[in-house]
């Protein structure tokens, strides 16, 4: 407790506030009353106030002092380091100072071929003119006068890219180089005066006889060589020779006329079936058509004896005439067809002549002087006589 006798009567406030002796270190003359606040005046270097703060915004919490170093700078710390969109860190400055440091490089190099380019625009100036450029190439060296020597140091060079015509017409010529430039004449005009090139000479009718210059053209009785003709396709068109398979007659087509053989024995002409065959001709010229009256052969039948048309190859009986009544055999063998069920037979109707008609010929009588007309490999007689004509099929 502060001892009162210490302190003047003006200083009762400071007694007051002083209980401790040194809890508010003061000078009592800079101290006022404005209103209901106690104004204090620092203008000591030894005077200094303690701020306390509260770790609650309503007052609430503990009280706390701010903290600074010993510069006095007061201490913060960072709760939270979350940075707006965009905003800079360490790691940003790094980045940026990096890139910096690469576009100073990129603009000493930009400054330096700078100055290169217009030391090489100074040259072209000078080496233009009018719509030219001039470009001299020295070669060094006595070897180079052969072709062999090397570009100068000094030698300025012109680069063309290798998307310019320029380009390719330089390897269309280099292409046309060999041993010699090979040329193609497009046209050569005549000369009044006949000049020669070569063994040819123009200005002149060509001379008769057989030799030729340039296109070929109808000439009678000229001769252009052998030729052989390995393959002809002929077209299919009213004027051609050849004509599409399946197409419609025109009146005015053009063709081919066809020949045919003449066979006095006929027999098949083609090795196989399905192969390519002449057509063909008798003896009188008549061309052989559909055998349908026995060239091919006939027999007579009296007895019961089966007969059939093996022995001649690719043939069939194709007319049967009766010459008394006939009945043929009932088994199998007594009339069989080449084709079941096409033709009259002792073994099936003709069904696929009408599915509803027809009846097999078992214990039928054919009378005298009937003739039937089919295909039939042989047949069988139970009585009667018959003549059987056989054709080629």
């Amino acid at each position: 407790m502060a001892v009162p006798y210490k302190y003047q009567a003006k200083e009762v406030l400071n007694k007051v506030l002083n209980s401790g002796e040194d809890a508010l270190k003061v000078d009592i003359d800079n101290v006022t009353l404005d209103g209901s606040q106690l104004s204090v005046d620092i203008d000591k270097e030894n005077d200094s106030i303690v701020i306390f703060s509260n770790t609650a915004a309503d007052g609430s919490g503990t009280n706390t002092v701010p903290l600074v170093d010993a510069a006095g700078h007061t201490q913060v710390d960072i709760v939270s380091s979350a940075l707006p969109s965009g905003g800079a860190t360490a790691a940003n400055q790094s980045t940026i100072i990096g890139h910096v440091d690469g576009v100073e490089t990129l603009l000493g190099t930009i400054d330096s071929d700078t100055d290169a380019i217009k030391t090489s625009l100074g040259n072209i100036d000078n080496a233009v003119d009018g719509n030219y450029l001039n470009v001299n190439m020295n070669l060094a060296g006595s070897d180079a006068q052969a072709g062999e020597g090397a570009i100068s140091a000094t030698t300025q060079r012109v680069t063309i890219a290798t998307d310019d015509d320029g380009v390719a017409h330089l390897a269309t010529i280099a292409g046309a180089v060999s041993t010699q430039m090979q040329v193609d004449v497009v046209a050569i005009s005549a000369q009044s005066d006949g000049t020669y090139i070569g063994d040819i000479k123009f200005g002149e009718s060509l001379p008769a006889g057989s030799a030729a210059i340039g296109k070929l053209a109808a000439n009678d009785g000229v001769d252009i060589g052998d030729v052989d003709v390995t393959s002809v396709v002929p077209g299919t068109g009213a004027t051609n020779l050849g004509k599409a398979e399946d197409a419609a007659h025109t009146s005015g087509d053009v063709g081919v006329m066809s020949l045919a053989v003449r066979n006095d024995d006929v027999a098949a002409l083609g090795g196989a079936d399905g192969d390519y065959a002449p057509l063909q001709v008798n003896a009188a010229g008549s061309l052989y058509t559909k055998d349908e009256t026995g060239e091919a052969g006939s027999i007579l039948v009296t007895g019961t004896t089966a007969v059939t048309t093996t022995v001649t190859a690719n043939t069939a009986f194709v007319a049967i005439q009766f010459i008394e009544d006939t009945v043929f055999d009932s088994g199998n063998d007594g009339l069989v067809s080449s084709t079941n069920e096409l033709y009259p037979s002792t073994q099936y109707t003709s069904t696929s002549v009408d599915a509803d008609g027809g009846a097999v010929a078992d214990s039928v009588t054919f009378p005298q002087g009937m003739t039937i007309f089919g295909r039939w490999s042989g047949f069988k007689l139970a009585s009667g006589k018959v003549i059987a004509y056989i054709a080629y099929v």
